[in-house]
């Protein structure tokens, strides 16, 4: 089955299609095809979702109806919706631009690729939406459709090179200018993104991630080894549940700078005294994860309430064995801040090199708890390259039960 794409509306800058109206929120609303129809589902707004003069919560649209979000009407001429309309129309398969550097761009799906070598003009295959793409030619169907793309993408090349080229040396330019495109180096990144939604992480928001993980930061490493000192040894389980508890229990909500997202470094977050939002304490977490020589990511995800992120950490044990001894440690230590925690199960993702990715997730009460539901997950690990991932909601979220009667 097909993963549709979705478009998150919104003041935030880190949203797909931005509106800087200060009456649209953060994370405002979202689109999604369904059929013939457009899915618009409200993210919680302060000022709400308005159709054809209704206030809704969710509602299926033609293309054209009349939208507001907050005060402000909505375009559906907008240039960020030009992909995500195409994705509607699939009989438009035209590849209409050839990008420097062997590169192409879908035209159904607005994915990019890099030609096979010795290629120049034929027919391939779209990685992502698997439509059959035509190379090197033009669509004869639509001629003028395929010379505005490339005028389009030409002169966007040209525009964002000449802003750089002002601001930087020449190769810093020609590397930040690939980036503003999502067109950033693969050789960067041990795999070719897998979705939509991880070229734009891994282009937006994975360099930030990266580099507000700081577990070299002394602030950081001394932070981590003085709460995981009674739990010495290699590392284990039972330092994460240490960090969690000692996180988790002093954890303050509080929101992002209004029109954007901020991403606070991880000693930032311990000098605030433990203080931010979700992507804070993910990022805190993960940070004092690596200083006490674990491996941690974070997952960026979309699902019912949202936008959201959580860390997770690999633990190279049997997911049974990891179960009982976070049972046991729960039974034998009280929290000073959360209370008596009764574990009953884990919650946890597998990866060819890691048996569990133990999910941390600040809503639940415990390392292991429950996942929300999920459209998609891209995580982003220490070095900041990305992975899409199978989405909570599917059975690659896997839980196990810790067997209670098991020696200690």
């Amino acid at each position: 089955m097909e993963v549709p794409l979705y478009i998150v509306i919104g003041r935030s800058e880190d949203c797909d299609l931005h509106v800087p109206d200060p009456s649209v929120s953060g994370r405002h609303a979202r689109l999604s095809w369904r059929g013939e129809r457009i899915l618009i589902e409200d993210l919680g707004s302060a000022n709400g979702t308005w159709v054809d003069g209704r206030k809704v919560r969710r509602a299926e649209v033609r293309p054209g109806t009349e939208v507001t979000l907050g005060n402000a009407s909505f375009s559906w001429s907008h240039p960020g919706l030009k992909t995500f309309m195409r994705r509607g129309a699939r009989g438009d398969t035209m590849v209409g631009v050839r990008i420097p550097g062997r590169r192409f761009i879908c035209g159904s799906c607005g994915a990019r690729g890099i030609m096979p070598e010795g290629f120049t003009k034929g027919q391939l295959e779209c990685g992502t939406c698997s439509v059959e793409l035509q190379v090197g030619k033009r669509d004869r169907t639509r001629p003028v459709l395929g010379a505005l793309a490339a005028v389009v993408a030409l002169a966007g090349v040209v525009v964002v090179g000449a802003w750089a080229s002002q601001q930087e040396s020449a190769h810093d330019s020609l590397r930040r200018a690939a980036e503003r495109l999502g067109l950033a180096a693969e050789t960067e990144h041990p795999r070719p993104a897998a979705s939509p939604q991880e070229r734009s992480i891994r282009a937006r928001i994975a360099p930030r991630i990266d580099a507000a993980i700081d577990p070299s930061n002394p602030e950081t490493r001394n932070e981590a080894v003085r709460i995981v000192a009674d739990a010495e040894g290699p590392f284990r389980v039972e330092q994460v549940a240490r960090l969690w508890s000692h996180v988790r229990g002093r954890w303050r909500y509080v929101n992002d700078p209004r029109g954007g997202e901020f991403f606070a470094s991880a000693s930032q977050t311990i000098e605030n005294g433990y203080a931010g939002d979700c992507d804070d304490f993910a990022i805190v977490l993960a940070a004092m994860i690596e200083a006490i020589g674990g491996e941690s990511r974070i997952v960026m995800v979309d699902g019912g309430q949202g936008g959201h992120a959580y860390a997770e950490a690999c633990i190279r044990d049997e997911p049974s064995e990891v179960a009982r001894r976070l049972s046991t440690h729960y039974r034998e230590n009280w929290d000073q801040y959360l209370g008596e925690q009764r574990l009953t199960n884990i919650h946890f993702r597998s990866s060819p090199d890691c048996s569990v990715w133990i999910n941390l997730d600040w809503n639940a009460r415990v390392p292991g708890g429950p996942y929300g539901d999920e459209f998609w997950a891209v995580s982003i690990d220490a070095a900041g390259h990305t992975e899409t991932l199978a989405p909570s909601s599917l059975p690659e979220g896997d839980t196990v039960v810790p067997n209670a009667s098991a020696a200690p």
